[in-house]
């Protein structure tokens, strides 16, 4: 247990501490993100989170993955990865790079991530063969790291839409139900979101920024990855089912409605919520109260081999359920 709890713990006040330098020290006008119409914030807030958050991450993965089992070969290429993206974030943070030099970066990262998972890391060894498995997981990791990002645009979305799967990964390493070393990367990466959280919360002074939302989506797919081969790939799939179902099914209604889905747009659930009066708090509560739901139904998948794909089509429905009232519900009057 204080293999999770204390790197959960450090990571959590050192983003607090190094958030709080960072917002005193660098220039007021450093990175802040304008109100402008697309934008989900009420005041300009400053996307520097990913400054303290990915170096807090990584450092913790230095001192405590070769306690945790990771090899030096998995750190090695992960956090190459990792600071690949935090750089090209930061940079399209400043300058808003090409689409085409995001891709890239972000093909190359992943590229290195999954490498660095092994020779021996397969999920579905009996379906497919290793090569198309690696490429499957290369381009999954590519969209975990956009819809990440995508995600980034309501106070404290990251952190309930995304910080309670990871601490909920954390907490099944922490019994023994996976691998201690995912369980790490997790328990890093809820603690630093945790710490972030006191600064991004309504109204939120700070965003994580391309520099913190493209690792932290990288981190966070490979935490699933290895959920899934630890567990079972449902687990993996069940924990980020919102972040998933949002941006799937936004890309999907953006298609239909003939889009050029590479724009910049304002239409995931959380965002069309927002626009219709939801209280930011009633918006990052509903995300909430499903991620617990999730976890409950991860849970149950633990123990029920065969019940996995009836619990997993549960989670479904519920997360289409919150979906579907985000989209289409007004909020009651007070």
């Amino acid at each position: 247990m204080s293999a999770i709890t204390l790197p959960f713990l450090a990571a959590a006040l050192a983003s607090v501490a190094l958030l709080a330098a960072l917002r005193r020290f660098l220039p007021r006008g450093f990175l802040v993100a304008a109100v402008n119409e697309r934008s989900n914030h009420s005041q300009p807030a400053r996307q520097i989170g990913g400054l303290a958050l990915v170096p807090v991450i990584l450092v913790g993965l230095v001192l405590f993955g070769g306690a945790a089992g990771l090899s030096a070969h998995f750190l090695f290429h992960v956090c190459l990865a990792a600071l690949l993206l935090w750089i090209i974030g930061f940079l399209d943070d400043r300058h808003h790079l090409p689409e085409y030099v995001r891709l890239t970066a972000q093909a190359v990262a992943s590229i290195l991530a999954i490498h660095g998972l092994g020779a021996d890391f397969q999920l579905l060894p009996e379906v497919l063969p290793l090569l198309a498995e690696r490429v499957l997981l290369v381009i999954a990791l590519i969209y975990f790291i956009n819809l990440t990002n995508f995600m980034d645009g309501l106070d404290l979305m990251v952190v309930s839409g995304l910080g309670i799967p990871l601490l909920a990964a954390a907490g099944l390493a922490a019994v023994g139900l996976a691998a201690m070393g995912g369980g790490l990367i997790a328990a890093l990466a809820a603690g630093a979101l945790a710490g972030f959280a006191f600064f991004n919360r309504p109204r939120a002074l700070i965003f994580l920024g391309d520099s913190g939302s493209l690792p932290l989506g990288l981190l966070s797919g490979l935490v699933f990855f290895l959920l899934a081969r630890d567990i079972s790939i449902w687990i993996g799939l069940v924990l980020p089912l919102f972040f998933i179902c949002d941006a799937t099914s936004t890309l999907i209604l953006r298609l239909l409605a003939g889009e050029n889905i590479f724009a910049a747009h304002s239409k995931h659930a959380y965002q069309l919520a927002r626009r219709a009066g939801w209280p930011v708090w009633r918006i990052i509560g509903s995300v909430a109260v499903l991620n617990l739901l999730l976890i409950v139904c991860a849970v149950a998948m633990a123990d029920g081999g065969l019940y996995r794909p009836a619990i997993f089509v549960g989670a479904l429905v519920l997360t289409g359920i919150v979906l579907r009232a985000l989209r289409t519900r007004k909020p009651r009057a007070p």
